[in-house]
């Protein structure tokens, strides 16, 4: 009985999003539906992955101040301000304009919004290649940005926090926006996705950026359950003493090119 009842709410909720689809398709145009719905994604994958964080740090709840990686550091109302006029500067005037004049490149690579829509198995073996390909192009990156000169000049700006907060995740310097977005296109470049998949995947990765960056480190977070995901505690590390594990997802990267080996230390001195 519980199987044909998850059947029946699988079935129920792919025919509604289908239907939603068809309306959007109905109502908009290809470019609106592109641009402005990856947009969207962008927003909504990276606000509402904020949203609990914020109100933990505002709240400061004793119960989940234990699960606070640093956990007497937390984020002023003039830090919160100052981030938000970032966001939304990079959001407007770096990454909507990145998206509008990508579009173009969208079509040539085969992004299409018609029906049917991919299944949920092509969503999420697509949005998993797009995970490895952004991880492993984003450990170079990143590792370039940790150079004198681009630290000095581009990546100062993220590392204004040596204790990160959930809404400090995209909090950067424009021309590190536009850096660090080609690995995350890069997987799309190769798949040429249906456009349903790419809204996904963005917001997958927004709200992935946030999690890492949140401060929290319950044990409930996806890295307790799958070890070669990083999590907060690992990039935390990162914002804590400017170097080392580089990789924005998993640990693989920083295990194969040696950079994690003083986070490794760092944690076996601490439980012995």
């Amino acid at each position: 009985m519980i199987l044909e009842l998850t059947a029946l709410a699988l079935l129920t909720c792919s025919s509604r999003i289908h239907e939603g689809w068809g309306f959007l398709c109905d109502t908009y145009s290809d470019f609106s539906m592109t641009v402005w719905g990856l947009f969207c994604s962008l927003v909504v994958g990276y606000f509402l992955g904020c949203v609990p964080y914020l109100l933990l740090d505002f709240l400061k709840i004793p119960f989940f101040e234990k699960y606070k990686v640093q956990m007497t550091r937390y984020p002023s109302k003039a830090n919160l301000e100052k981030c938000c006029l970032n966001l939304f500067v990079l959001f407007f005037f770096v990454m909507l304009p990145m998206i509008a004049f990508s579009y173009p490149l969208f079509k040539s690579i085969g992004v299409s919004r018609e029906a049917p829509l991919p299944s949920a198995f092509t969503v999420i073996l697509q949005v998993l290649f797009f995970f490895l390909v952004e991880d492993f192009g984003n450990y170079w990156l990143h590792r370039w940005l940790h150079t004198s000169w681009a630290y000095k000049n581009i990546h100062f700006v993220h590392h204004e926090y040596s204790a990160p907060f959930a809404l400090a995740a995209t909090y950067a310097h424009p021309l590190e926006v536009v850096i660090l977005g080609i690995p995350t296109f890069a997987g799309p470049v190769v798949v040429g996705p249906h456009l349903f998949t790419l809204w996904v995947w963005l917001m997958m990765r927004q709200y992935e950026a946030v999690d890492i960056h949140s401060g929290y480190e319950f044990p409930w977070n996806l890295n307790c359950f799958l070890s070669f995901y990083g999590g907060t505690e690992h990039h935390d590390y990162h914002h804590y003493l400017y170097s080392g594990n580089y990789a924005s997802i998993f640990t693989w990267c920083d295990a194969i090119y040696g950079t994690n080996l003083s986070y490794k230390m760092r944690k076996y001195s601490r439980d012995c």
